[in-house]
């Protein structure tokens, strides 16, 4: 196995998350090109995602070239060092396409023994989250500490929907069934952003039935690293909870009280 620091791994996802901001932010700048369907009519792809995408692999390539890649937008290299990279080169596309300031670059390294190093990269606000393995987690140049709530009914949560409308009709008729035990929900379309903020503590948790790890794995390791929870479900319907994330004060309670929205659906 090539032998890889955290600190080496954060440096170079750093550097692609924010060479593939910046073009996103300038492709932003002119009409959006390119934009196709992928898993549903409603869940879009652009030229900028996959033009960051590119970005972000030749630049891993360009210094890690026996790395295994892993990107959203299809770019996948077997690779044989044992050094993994996950990216999500565009994570909100929806919101980005819209104009609907709120969307990142994810991207995380693995190794065999598991995540290493992650990034979330927020353009729009130049706020970077960045976490190495047993290294913390910071925001440009402050550490980051998840929420010390310890109440589930004064929690602030965040979630997210499927493309599938079926799906979303599930994940709705769950998220009736949370309100009642929470302070409030908010959904602003970017899973990995999300992440970042449970363990910025802006949210004091967050659940998703996201499943592809370019999605969640650099903000789980964020919530992990700022002393946040993270539990991984493998549910058989696609529409329930995958990724529960929170301060440790509320997590067995939010992870309880999702397991009894979910019965019966």
């Amino acid at each position: 196995m090539s032998e890889l620091s955290g600190a080496a791994a954060l440096a170079l996802a750093t550097e692609a998350a924010r060479e593939a901001g910046a073009l996103l932010l300038e492709l932003r700048r002119s009409p959006v090109a390119g934009v196709r369907s992928k898993s549903s009519a409603t869940d879009l792809v652009s030229e900028a995602d996959e033009r960051a995408e590119r970005a972000i692999v030749a630049r891993i390539e360009r210094r890690r070239p026996d790395d295994a890649l892993i990107a959203e937008e299809g770019s996948e290299t077997q690779g044989s060092s044992g050094i993994s990279w996950y990216i999500d080169p565009l994570d909100g596309t929806i919101n980005y396409l819209y104009g609907v300031p709120h969307w990142s670059v994810a991207i995380c390294c693995a190794d065999t023994a598991g995540p290493l190093a992650g990034v979330v990269f927020d353009p729009v606000r130049e706020e970077l989250f960045a976490a190495t393995r047993g290294g913390g987690a910071r925001l440009n140049d402050q550490p980051l500490a998840a929420s010390d709530k310890s109440d589930l009914a004064s929690a602030l949560v965040a979630t997210g929907f499927g493309y599938v409308a079926e799906q979303r009709e599930t994940q709705g008729r769950i998220l009736a069934r949370v309100l009642g035990d929470i302070r409030d929900i908010r959904r602003f379309g970017s899973a990995a952003l999300d992440l970042s903020w449970v363990a910025a503590g802006r949210y004091d948790a967050y659940f998703e039935s996201v499943d592809k790890p370019w999605d969640w794995m650099a903000g789980a390791l964020l919530v992990r690293e700022a002393g946040g929870r993270v539990t991984q479900l493998a549910p058989a319907d696609p529409a329930l909870p995958r990724i529960i994330a929170s301060g440790p004060g509320i997590h067995d309670d939010l992870v309880a009280l999702l397991a009894r929205a979910t019965e019966g659906l």
